[in-house]
Order: C-alpha cells, then sequence, then structure tokens
C-alpha cells in the first residue's frame, strides 16, 4: 500500500525533489508538475502570442524552453538523447541542438508530442517573416546600386544637422556619356565602384548617400570639407574603371534645405567652371 513517499506516482505527475531521468545520464531537479487543459491552452497560447515579438533565434529558443516547461517536460542537449526526447530541435541554430523530454507515455509527453511540432513550424514561420521585415526595413533605407544609403535616409539626416556640419553635393562629370556610348551596364558600375570608393573614404563620423542618378551627398563633420574631398579625388583616381571625373560643391550652416540648394549652385559652378573640381557655396547661394 502506498504510504505517499516510496509508492507508485500517478502518470504524467511528477515526483517531489530530484531523481535521474532514465537514459539522460544526469541527476537534474524534475520538471514542474504537468498542467491540467486549461493551463496547457495558456501556456500554448502565451507561447504563441510571444511569437508576434521575436526577431532572433534566441528569442525564439527562450520562447520554445519556456512552453516545454509549462507542459511539463525539460530541454536537454541532443548529445544527451535518450528514449524521454522528441526528436524536434528547440535550440533553431542557438549553442547547438536541443530536445524536448520528459517521462516515456506520460501526460507530460503526450502534450509535448501533441503541442511542440506545429508550435516549432510557428516560430520557423515567425523567424522568416523577421528576416523578410529586417530586410525590407534595409531595403527602404539603403541603395541597391551602390549599397550607401538613399535619399530618404539622407533626407533625415540632414534634417538633423549641427552647426558646424558641411554638405557637400558631388556630381560625376560626363556621366551621360558612359551610359551612351558604353552602354548603362557600364554606367552602373561606374556608380557601384565610386559608390564603394566613398562608403570606404568617409569617416566614421561623416555620412553619405547616393541623393540620386549620379548624385551623392556627404555630411562632413566639421567645417573643412577639402581633406576629405583630395583622399576622395586621389582614391577615385586610381580605382575608377574610366576616367570619370567629379565636381562638388560644399555649403555650411544649420538649415538643412537652404544648405543642400547651396551645395548644389556651387557644385554647378564648378561644372561651369571646367569641372574636375570643387567650390564653396556664396552668400547668393544660400539666397
Amino acid at each position: 500500500m502506498a504510504d505517499g513517499t516510496n509508492g507508485p506516482t500517478a502518470p504524467g505527475r511528477a515526483r517531489a525533489g530530484s531523481e535521474q531521468v532514465a537514459g539522460l545520464g544526469a541527476q537534474r531537479e524534475r520538471p514542474a508538475p504537468v498542467p491540467d487543459a486549461d493551463d496547457t491552452l495558456q501556456a500554448v497560447l502565451d507561447a504563441t502570442r510571444a511569437l508576434l515579438w521575436i526577431k532572433t533565434p534566441s528569442e525564439a529558443a527562450a520562447v520554445a524552453r519556456d512552453l516545454v516547461e509549462r507542459l511539463g517536460g525539460s530541454v536537454v542537449p541532443a548529445g544527451t538523447a535518450g528514449a524521454e526526447t522528441l526528436p524536434v530541435d528547440v535550440s533553431f541554430g542557438v549553442d547547438g541542438p536541443s530536445l524536448p523530454a520528459a517521462e516515456k507515455s506520460s501526460l507530460a509527453s503526450m502534450l509535448l508530442e501533441r503541442h511542440l511540432p506545429v508550435f516549432v513550424r510557428d516560430v520557423n514561420r515567425a523567424l522568416e517573416l523577421a528576416d523578410q521585415t529586417s530586410r525590407f526595413a534595409e531595403d527602404a533605407a539603403v541603395d541597391a546600386l551602390t549599397g550607401l544609403p538613399n535619399r530618404r535616409v539622407l533626407s533625415r539626416a540632414l534634417g538633423r544637422l549641427r552647426p558646424d556640419d558641411t554638405v557637400v553635393m558631388i556630381d560625376l562629370d560626363h556621366f551621360k556619356s558612359i551610359n551612351d556610348t558604353r552602354g548603362h551596364e557600364q554606367g552602373d558600375k561606374v556608380l557601384r565602384v565610386f559608390g564603394h570608393t566613398l562608403a570606404a573614404t568617409v569617416r566614421a563620423a561623416d555620412r553619405a548617400g547616393r541623393y540620386g542618378g549620379e548624385e551623392f551627398v556627404v555630411i562632413v563633420s566639421g567645417p573643412e570639407p577639402g581633406p576629405f574631398l583630395d583622399r576622395l579625388r586621389a582614391e577615385w583616381a586610381r580605382i575608377r574603371p574610366y576616367e570619370v571625373t567629379f565636381s562638388a560643391g560644399a555649403a555650411g550652416g544649420s538649415e538643412p534645405r537652404r544648405a543642400l540648394q547651396a551645395a548644389d549652385r556651387a557644385m554647378y559652378r564648378a561644372k561651369r567652371s571646367g569641372r574636375d573640381q570643387w567650390q564653396w557655396a556664396t552668400e547668393e547661394d544660400f539666397l
């Protein structure tokens, strides 16, 4: 007759204290008691709701582990797997494969078998959607051809100009002739290489992007753009696929629209003055 200490345990109900789970080869704490039907439903709903907020595999693995434990099981490394484990990896690539485990033929085991496979499929789908969202956000911010921030991002950066920032407008000289004589594929190559050159030349404190067509904008942190433009010109002359030069205009000031327009006017004045040079904006350029 059972005395409550050494007698049999009802199926699926965990004994108090610590005991060895057969086949796992390690002494560890038994999981919490198996939930009733209402608790089971609530655990699955909570875990599924949590998938709306995950962004990384680590977060997904944490949600899965919590669900396994709320259903009365535990998570063990795949290398220690025995008959008590289910062949459902809940690591999602984090720290090696791991499997849910529960005493064989117990209620916890049945709950895990019923709910875990569907939940893992939901997790994988949630991670796919999170990755898509991340890529969509990146696509919305990055110019696909050059890899630089696009005009939308530049507009936000211009809206945060500081008084000592300098706006530089850059335009490739005679770019249309590349498209006309060598084809748009080679024109795209010129833009791509120039974008990479620009990204490699700016300092960490500077911000650069493609404004549109063959125009690029750089926000130089500081009042003197000369050293940056000298570096860019030297590196571009070394790496450019064709002998394409660039003209630039520079303007200071904390008013984004006026600074950008002034830099643009200075850049066109540099072009009219012979190209392959840069000029400061004058007071008239701000009017």
